[in-house]
């Protein structure tokens, strides 16, 4: 199947040696700077477009450039509502977290949680979750373009799965924080080429924009406002608005965020590099739908679905066949869309490695261990990349027996793991009168609870099936790749389109009907709640649980720069008695005013230095 020309390789082999070089630059550079702190989050005093890059792409990995668009292909646009909600979601947070967060003064997030509970063991255990949730993701995120290089290029799965890691744990380790920022920032063009190539041939095969915009409403794809309030509904409008707040949440108190807010040098500078990478985010999950539905106006234009068509066997695949079909004459773009889809996995992987290393070092060995030279600190901390990037290799590969799109399949895996630790930060942070029984108490039964739900979607047979939109048009495809359903082999007549989406539909009904008659029954009921239920259903399960727990015991005392005043922030025409009461007895003052004037101070400091340039 491999279609890739030598001057494919050759731009797919640049992106990766130039990845390796600025890390081998960084660790020349900076060779005697060589301490756990700057290793692990650099000097503190980095530019905002750099940084914000950083964490767009960060954020957004390759499961973002094949899943997404394989979502919208099959179930339509709706799963956008959630990036909004993100957005909204991280505006909010912007002026509620960033500046607490930004006070601490702490490496590793989690070390959060001894500061505010006194608690060793809710540290220990909230360290645990979080490395076994950035793992699983990990994996999640190289196991994508390896099915892309196997198509594209032919190359088994499990060795561009070994070999992607292997490239992304040597540039961490030589170059630390700073390498994995620029390397972010050099990996992002690519990502936004790729993308905007993919996109303008696409839709010119298509047809052009207003034939593509025809197709895609005519059959369904614009479904952004499904106001449909069932629970067990894939995706409506309500689950994707409630779990992108979750997301919101997530992203906010994810490591990854945390050590970029660090990297900036003050609260204005960070709010400033924290809008911007919302802005792109926005923008450049708004690209990934948009293929999506430029690759279903393609298809159905060029009358051959390839799922129908068994031409590709997991859905995943699907961007990597269109970049086939559309760039086979044409030399270079289809390396470009292979370095730009890689770009976006490498970048991802290796700030997760960063994250995991830090996470490791702070919350496992530091605490637990004597103090000790930096340079064996530092080689500690890189010897844990080497640890971590084994781990995911066999978490990708337990995933690859995994049907579904990527997106889906982490949410289902992950949402456990991560819900119950958003739950905690939010816990802690906005509810004063939380403690460490009530903590812990809702982290374990939120855990528990969610991740026999998460397993029982994996597992059980009689879950509510997905019932997908209508596929692109087969009438061009031949009989022998679509025989499952006319069971026709031999035959190169073409075939209805209407005809195979009915034998489709009846097929599908039967299989339902065999195997729940009036709907999934018992428990398949609760492992039929849509994936996009199971992050807000973790972080409510914590939030509500502890508080009760925490209610059970006498209060205790609670450092104010621990918590977040969100009464003070949101609703200052509110009287300051009710205000005071929400407080639960912390005694907070002036937060906001304090925060108000440390943004003036700041914007005075670089009005300031910008006069004495002037002079100079």
């Amino acid at each position: 199947m491999a279609f890739l020309k030598w001057e494919d390789y050759v731009i797919f082999i640049i992106t990766l040696v130039l990845s390796l070089g600025i890390g081998l630059f960084y660790s020349i550079r900076d060779s005697k700077k060589k301490t756990t702190r700057y290793f692990l989050l650099g000097d503190g005093n980095m530019a905002i477009f750099p940084v914000a890059l950083s964490m767009l792409v960060s954020i957004e990995s390759g499961i973002m450039m094949l899943s997404i668009p394989a979502e919208v292909y099959m179930y339509g646009m709706q799963w956008y509502i959630s990036i909004i909600s993100v957005f909204v979601t991280s505006m909010l947070t912007m002026h509620l977290i960033i500046p607490t967060q930004r006070k601490l003064n702490i490496t590793s997030l989690i070390q959060y949680f001894e500061l505010r509970y006194n608690s060793h063991g809710l540290r220990l255990f909230s360290t645990i979750i979080r490395l076994l949730a950035y793992t699983n993701y990990l994996g999640n995120v190289v196991f994508i373009p390896a099915v892309t290089l196997e198509v594209v290029a032919g190359i088994p799965v499990w060795i561009s799965i070994v070999t992607l890691m292997g490239v992304v744990v040597v540039y961490t380790i030589i170059g630390g924080f700073k390498a994995v920022v620029w390397t972010d920032v050099f990996q992002a063009f690519f990502m936004f080429g790729g993308m905007f190539a993919v996109l303008i041939k696409g839709t010119m095969e298509a047809g052009g924009i207003a034939k593509t915009c025809a197709i895609i409403s005519e059959k369904g794809r614009i479904n952004l406002l499904n106001f449909d309030p069932d629970p067990t509904l894939r995706q409506s409008f309500w689950s994707l608005a409630v779990g992108g707040i979750a997301t919101g949440f997530e992203i906010q108190f994810s490591q990854m965020a945390f050590q970029r807010i660090k990297a900036t040098p003050t609260l204005s500078t960070t709010k400033r590099m924290f809008i911007l990478a919302s802005i792109l985010s926005l923008f450049i999950s708004g690209l990934a739908v948009m293929e999506g539905a430029v690759m279903f106006a393609y298809y159905h234009a060029k009358g051959c679905d390839p799922l129908e068509a068994n031409q590709v066997t997991n859905q995943n695949q699907l961007m990597a066949k269109m970049v086939r079909d559309i760039f086979q004459d044409i030399p270079c773009l289809p390396g470009l869309f292979l370095a730009s889809l890689f770009s976006a996995s490498l970048s991802t992987m290796s700030s997760l490695l960063s994250v995991l290393s830090t996470i490791f070092w702070e919350d496992i060995v530091k605490r637990h261990t004597k103090s000790m030279s930096e340079k064996r600190a530092v080689m500690i901390t890189q010897s844990s990349i080497f640890l971590f990037g084994g781990l995911a290799v066999i978490f990708a590969f337990c995933i690859s027996g995994v049907e579904g799109p990527v997106s889906r399949i982490l949410d289902i895996t992950g949402s456990f793991l991560s819900g119950t630790l958003i739950g905690l930060f939010i816990l802690g942070w906005f509810v004063p009168r939380s403690n460490a029984l009530g903590a812990l108490v809702g982290g374990m039964v939120s855990c528990l609870f969610v991740g026999w739900i998460s397993f029982g979607k994996l597992l059980s047979s009689g879950t509510r099936a997905s019932v997908k939109l209508e596929p692109a048009s087969t009438e061009f495809c031949p009989v022998q790749n679509i025989s499952s359903l006319t069971n026709n082999t031999t035959s190169y007549h073409h075939v209805s389109t209407t005809t195979i989406w009915k034998s489709t539909d009846l097929t599908l009904e039967s299989n339902q009907t065999s195997n729940y008659p009036y709907g999934p029954q018992g428990l398949d009921v609760l492992y039929s709640l849509s994936y996009k239920w199971l992050l807000p259903i973790a972080i409510i399960l914590v939030v509500s649980v502890g508080t009760v727990f925490s209610h059970l015991q006498a209060q205790t005392h609670v450092d104010p720069s621990l918590t977040v005043p969100v009464c003070d922030y949101l609703a200052r025409c509110i009287p300051a008695p009710i205000r005071k009461l929400f407080r639960c007895g912390v005694k907070i003052s002036g937060s906001v005013n304090d925060i108000a004037g440390e943004e003036m101070a700041e914007a005075s400091m670089v009005s300031t230095q910008e006069d004495l340039n002037i002079k100079l």
